[in-house]
């Protein structure tokens, strides 16, 4: 047999095929050139030699996710293509084609489409990259640009690890081939539309699945909880989603279908009966889309709030446009760790002399490690709480309270949401009162985690607090902070060379850590900007993922549904009730993923929420707009989906 031949085959099949190769096709093309893109963040000179860490191990994972998400995805559409040609394979083998001259013409197909996809990937790719790293220079606002650069090695890596994707998915192919005779693949097609079983269990265990994540998230009390058990929350609400999704479904519809009144009428009877007969192999791919789709509502949601809340996170985190925090030397007491604070700020006042300081503060707090036992705080490395302790002198001064504690009672900010009377500290029970409002100038990431922001009667029950748990035989888990904050009212350039200054002078005082929100805030658009970017681009991703699944999903049915329809016509039923019947199906199932996705992410909120906190992020408001934008953006984009696969769907029905 000439080798042309096999060739010649597979461009025809390639061709004949072209409704389900092109949109195959397409989605390699765009993942070829969105992991080229990402490798090159990762490589360029200002992310690895200019900029911090974060960003750096940020843009890595970002290559880990499309890789993975490529390689689960791309298979996944694979799976359809072979489905939809099996009938087309087997009859190869009817005609006298033996197995290995049709794995040699999937070979060729898988080549030629391979091939064409990670080159015009690659062309794409760069061709885009000096758009896409404008923009990122836009978002991250840096002062020095970030040029793209090509790199061969970029190219080789992205090409290797699509080449092992499509290897992947030819060697799925040959196996459907190799592991079935020709009858069974002309009986492919119909593989899988018996009715299934209703399974009870599975239908319980997906509601305690997806109830329990969902309990997670509503309960979590403070992010270091939710960094604790995010990932668990959301791996319990994929299974829940696939197990309700499979076994609920076909679970509501057979119990519909027992429901005669309901069941008997016209359009519910072939609508019912329809979607049950083939929930089957529905049922994975809407799961797939409501994942995917909470993923884009979420990652792009979070990542818009970060970057619009910037501000708010720098007001968060300081609270001044200076901020100098005096740390401990060994077990300093509090009188000498004051001591320190008073040069910092002398300092400050001597040096800043032409910039006209304003509000200039200072208080000190001590931190205790350790967990509560009952009501009383003991130290315990397995625990992972923090008492923030300041007198009231301090608090009332930098936050303009009133607060009174006796000798025998202290206050808790009800944030750290303490029930009980009394609190034992140091083997002393004290009186508990609580006290609640905003903090206009004290620190609130001090309150992240499960930290009690305690206010006591003075300066020296800190000190003999502190001396009580430093002599503990647990060890050493006590630490004072000062912390020193003043306003200057200059240009931005001013305010970067006066911190340049007076940086190594405060240095030179005490064991300083001296901050300053104008430099600051770059670092944070730095990050956050990488982050809009990244949660944009898996966005994106996750988004063609969505279309593709779609397409192939409605192109599927509509294949399948068409000799049913046409059975229909034969036994008597009008074109336009089938027509209605068709169009409520393919709503319900367009809508069933949106709604789903939607409410997962109303109940993610306070778990999102939470980790945003970790991040400086403490508005409800920032977060809630960005989340209903995208809910919104997304649901045009996916009703725009909807309208062009339901038009493709009902060309092949009708």
């Amino acid at each position: 047999m000439q080798s042309n031949f096999y060739l010649k085959m597979a461009l025809r099949n390639i061709r004949a095929n072209k409704q389900l190769y092109l949109p195959y096709a397409i989605s390699a093309v765009m993942t070829v050139a969105m992991l080229l893109q990402m490798l090159s963040l990762t490589s360029n000179d200002f992310v690895e030699v200019r900029s911090n860490d974060s960003l750096t191990m940020l843009f890595h994972f970002g290559v880990f996710v499309i890789g993975i998400f490529s390689f689960i995805f791309l298979l996944y559409a694979n799976s359809f293509l072979i489905k939809k040609r099996k009938k087309e394979v087997g009859l190869y083998g009817i005609l006298g084609l033996e197995k290995r001259h049709v794995a040699r013409i999937l070979w060729l197909e898988s080549m030629i489409v391979g091939t064409g996809s990670i080159l015009l990937g690659l062309v794409s790719g760069t061709i885009l990259g000096q758009l896409v790293f404008l923009f990122l220079n836009y978002l991250l606002k840096l002062p020095i640009k970030m040029d793209y650069s090509v790199s061969f090695v970029n190219f080789g890596i992205t090409a290797v690890v699509f080449a092992g994707i499509f290897l992947a998915a030819y060697l799925y192919n040959v196996s459907q081939v190799t592991f079935s005779n020709p009858i069974e693949l002309l009986k492919g097609e119909k593989e899988g539309e018996k009715e299934p079983k209703s399974n009870i269990f599975l239908f319980l265990l997906g509601l305690i699945f997806l109830g329990s994540g969902y309990f997670i998230s509503v309960t979590i009390s403070d992010p270091l909880a939710a960094l604790l058990k995010f990932f668990l929350a959301v791996f319990l609400v994929i299974i829940g989603t696939y197990l309700l999704f499979t076994a609920g479904s076909i679970f509501i519809l057979k119990a519909m279908k027992k429901n005669k009144k309901l069941y008997y009428q016209p359009r519910a009877f072939i609508s019912i009966s329809g979607m049950l007969y083939r929930m089957k192999q529905n049922a994975t791919g809407l799961a797939n889309i409501a994942i995917l789709s909470c993923m884009v509502i979420i990652a792009v949601g979070t990542t818009v709030a970060l970057y619009y809340g910037v501000d708010d996170a720098l007001q968060n985190r300081f609270p001044a446009d200076h901020n100098a925090t005096v740390y401990y030397d060994q077990e300093k007491t509090v009188d000498a760790l004051q001591a320190d604070i008073d040069k910092v700020e002398n300092r400050v006042e001597v040096e800043s002399a032409d910039y006209g300081i304003t509000d200039l503060e200072s208080y000190l707090y001590a931190n205790i490690f350790g967990g509560l036992s009952g009501n009383e705080f003991v130290v315990d490395d397995a625990m992972y709480q923090t008492i923030v302790m300041l007198s009231a002198e301090d608090f009332n001064a930098i936050e303009g309270t009133t607060l009174a504690p006796k000798a025998n009672e202290l206050y808790i900010h009800e944030s750290g949401a303490y029930k009980a009377d009394t609190l034992k500290l140091a083997g002393e029970d004290y009186a508990v009162q609580t006290f609640d409002g905003s903090f206009k100038n004290f620190e609130v990431e001090y309150l992240m985690g499960q930290s009690l922001l305690i206010v006591v009667e003075n300066s020296k029950m800190i000190d003999k607090i502190m001396a009580d748990y430093e002599t503990r035989e647990e060890g050493y888990a006590v630490s004072v902070t000062g912390n020193v904050q003043w306003n200057t009212d200059k240009s931005v350039d001013s305010e970067k060379a006066y911190a340049a200054a007076l940086r190594p002078m405060l240095e030179s005082e005490a064991i300083v850590n001296y901050q300053s929100i104008v430099e600051t805030r770059e670092d944070f658009y730095v990050m956050n900007g990488g982050f809009l970017f990244l949660g944009i681009y898996l966005g994106i991703l996750f988004t063609i993922g969505t279309i593709l699944i779609t397409y192939f999903k409605q192109i599927s049915e509509g294949y399948d549904d068409r000799s049913r329809f046409q059975i229909m016509q034969k036994v008597g039923l009008d074109k336009e009730m089938i027509r209605d019947t068709s169009r409520s199906q393919v709503v319900w199932m367009f809508m069933l993923p949106l709604i789903v996705a939607t409410v997962h992410t109303i109940f993610a909120y306070p778990i999102v929420q939470k980790l945003l906190m970790v991040f400086g992020l403490t508005s409800h408001k920032i977060l809630i707009i960005s989340i209903a934008g995208v809910v919104l953006a997304f649901s045009l984009i996916y009703w725009v989906i909807y309208r062009l696969t339901a038009r493709i769907y009902f060309s092949i029905v009708q």
